[in-house]
């Protein structure tokens, strides 16, 4: 299941009024679930619940549109509703992806680093093991106990800067998925009015049913 972006509506109870031509207090937030044709595949905002009820309400694999909102759910499969949907959600769907992407990577680099970290706690045994063997030895041991101190030391250190080149790589992508995030966040104030209307337009035609 794919999720997206929540996008609140602000004037959204105005659509009952539309449907029943009557005054609406303003809405407080919208959920949606928007199911792609020919898969389980959905973009949406809500709970559970939601998806629960919306696929319920779903015949087969079809395209189809349920919100809800204040309580109120309504349902849409009018063809051009569901591509102007599908359209204004794009934009957010590629920024999504683009996100998994990068935590794909994020998560690789952890890996790695976790790697390197259990070489160098191993590592460190080995330093303690021969330095406890150092303390009690005869001068004529020694020299080779700090000789394989030294070796340990230098194998030590060159974990030491592949872990701090993987943490350049990781905060090169963090920083990264903070400048998508803020930009999902500015698809989803954009297509928050956007969907608005559209919904509004598809209740005061008689596109979308309500369902409750």
């Amino acid at each position: 299941m794919k999720i997206r972006s929540r996008i609140g509506l602000t004037a959204f109870a105005a659509l009952a009024a539309l449907a029943m031509a009557s005054p609406a207090p303003a809405a407080d937030h919208a959920y949606y679930v928007l199911f792609t044709p020919g898969s389980e595949s959905v973009m949406m905002s809500g709970s559970t619940d939601d998806i629960t009820r919306a696929r319920a309400l779903r015949h087969g694999n079809e395209a189809m549109l349920y919100a809800r909102v204040n309580g109120v759910a309504y349902i849409t499969r009018d063809p051009a509703t569901l591509r102007a949907a599908a359209a204004l959600f794009k934009p957010q769907s590629e920024m999504g992806a683009k996100q998994a992407e990068l935590g794909s990577r994020q998560a690789e680099l952890g890996s790695r680093q976790a790697a390197l970290g259990a070489k160098q706690a191993a590592l460190g045994a080995q330093q303690a093991h021969i330095g406890a063997l150092q303390s009690d030895a005869r001068p004529s041991e020694q020299a080779e106990y700090g000789r394989q101190q030294d070796e340990l030391g230098r194998q030590q250190d060159a974990l030491g800067r592949q872990q701090d080149e993987l943490g350049r790589q990781q905060d090169a992508l963090g920083r990264q998925q903070d400048a998508l995030g803020r930009e999902q966040d500015r698809l989803g104030q954009i297509a928050r009015a956007k969907f608005d209307a559209l919904l509004s337009d598809a209740i005061r035609r008689g596109l979308a049913q309500r369902v409750n």
